[in-house]
C-alpha cells in the first residue's frame, strides 16, 4: 500500500509543499537566489512536473504454478518448502523411485526410451542432459531423434540420481520445467496416495521480484517499463523498473481489491536471501508535462477566497495576479493566470 503524501490545499494560507521527495525536469531558470536584504523569488516557468511516490513492497519469488508426478502410486519423499531444486536433481519420490526435474518447456506427456518415435520433446531431453554433462556434442546429439547416445546419456542420469539405470524415463518418473525451482507449498504428504492429475507440489521460479500493492486510485500514476529505486532493509538501493500491473484489481489478504505492480531487478542477487522481506519503492512519476508552474510556496490564499501570487517587477514594485491551480508535485503547482513565462514571483519567508 502506498505511503500517504499530504497535499497542497490553500485556504487563506500561505501554501506548503506536501512531505515526499520531489525530483522536477523543467525549462526555465531556477528559483533566484536573495540578495542580501531581498525577498526571494523564482520565475514562472514550463515545467514538467513530476511526483516520487513511495510504495510499500515485498521480495517475492514469481510464476507460481502447481506440480503433479504424472502417475499413481504412494509419495515416499517431498522437499521442504522452501527448498530450490536445479535441473538434474530428485523433485520427489513417488513408490520409492526417483521424480527428476529436468529443465525444458514440453511438458513430459508420453514414456521416454529408444521405441519412441521423433519429437521435440526427446531434443528437449537430450538437450537437457548434454547441459548436466551427460553426453558429448555432435552430429544427432541433441536432436529429435533417440538414438544409442541418448540412451546412454540416459543411464548417466539414472546412476546419479539412485534409479536403475535402464535407460527408460517412463511417464512419471521426470518433469520438465523452465528454469531453477522454488518449493512455495506441499499439496500432499509422504505416505499419501497421488494421481496423474493430482498436485503434489506448488512451486515457483526462483528469480526474485519486488511485488507491491497498488490502490486503485494511483493506477494512473504507474507506468510500466519507468525506472524505480527499491530501498532494502538494510538501507542500499537496488535499481530496478516496473515489469508489469495486472489489468484487472485483484483481492489482497485484507479483502481490498488492488492492482498487482511486478517490479524487476537490474541486479537479482542484492536480494537474495530477502524472500518476502518489506522494501521501499521510490517512483517517479510525471503527473504532467510542460505546464506553466511556480514554487508551491509562492502561491498565497487572498482574502474572501482563491489564491495569488506576488509578482516582483523589474523596479522592485509589487503586486498580486489572481491565479488558478492546477496539478501540483515536485514542490511546484500548475497555474493559470496572468503570469508570462520568466515573471519573478515573491517567495514569502
Amino acid at each position: 500500500m502506498k505511503k500517504k503524501v499530504a497535499v497542497p490545499v490553500a485556504l487563506g494560507l500561505v501554501l506548503v509543499a506536501g512531505a515526499g521527495v520531489w525530483v522536477v525536469a523543467e525549462s526555465g531558470a531556477e528559483p533566484a537566489a536573495p540578495a542580501v536584504g531581498a525577498a526571494q523569488t523564482a520565475d514562472v516557468a514550463v515545467r514538467d512536473l513530476t511526483r516520487t511516490e513511495k510504495l510499500n513492497g515485498v521480495v517475492a519469488y514469481q510464476d507460481m504454478r502447481d506440480l503433479s508426478a504424472a502417475q499413481s502410486g504412494v509419495i515416499t519423499e517431498l522437499p521442504s518448502v522452501g527448498t530450490e531444486l536445479t535441473s538434474g536433481e530428485v523433485l520427489m519420490r513417488v513408490n520409492d523411485k526417483p521424480v527428476v526435474l529436468l529443465n525444458g518447456v514440453v511438458p513430459a506427456w508420453r514414456d521416454l526410451n529408444s521405441a519412441v518415435t521423433d519429437g521435440p520433446d526427446v531434443h528437449q531431453l537430450e538437450t537437457a542432459l548434454l547441459a548436466l554433462g551427460f553426453g558429448k556434442p555432435g552430429a544427432g546429439y541433441p536432436d529429435d531423434d533417440w538414438s544409442s547416445k541418448t540412451t546412454n546419456a540416459v543411464k548417466q542420469l539414472q546412476k546419479k540420481i539412485g534409479a536403475a539405470d535402464d535407460g527408460v524415463l517412463s511417464l512419471g518418473e521426470v518433469v520438465f520445467a523452465e528454469g531453477d525451482l522454488h518449493i512455495a507449498k506441499l499439496n500432499a504428504h509422504e505416505g499419501a496416495m497421488t494421481s496423474p492429475s493430482a498436485p503434489v507440489l506448488t512451486v515457483q521460479s526462483t528469480d526474485r521480484v519486488v511485488s507491491v500493492e497498488l490502490e486503485p486510485l494511483d493506477r494512473d500514476l504507474i507506468e510500466v517499463g519507468k525506472a524505480v529505486e527499491v530501498e532494502l532493509p538494510s538501507g542500499d538501493q537496488a535499481p530496478g523498473k516496473i515489469e508489469s500491473v495486472s489489468t484487472t484489481l485483484e483481492m489482497n489478504a485484507d479483502n481490498k481489491g488492488v492492482f498487482k505492480v511486478t517490479i524487476s531487478l537490474d541486479a537479482p542477487d542484492q536480494v537474495n536471501g530477502l524472500a518476502l522481506a518489506p522494501v521501499t519503492v521510490h517512483y517517479v512519476g510525471t503527473v504532467v508535462q510542460q505546464a506553466l508552474s511556480v514554487p508551491v510556496s509562492s502561491v498565497i490564499g487572498m482574502a474572501g477566497g482563491g489564491n495569488a501570487v506576488v509578482v516582483v517587477a523589474p523596479d522592485g514594485t509589487t503586486k498580486q495576479v489572481p491565479v488558478k491551480l492546477g496539478e501540483w508535485g515536485d514542490g511546484f503547482v500548475q497555474v493559470t493566470g496572468d503570469l508570462p513565462i520568466g515573471t519573478k514571483v515573491e517567495i514569502p519567508v
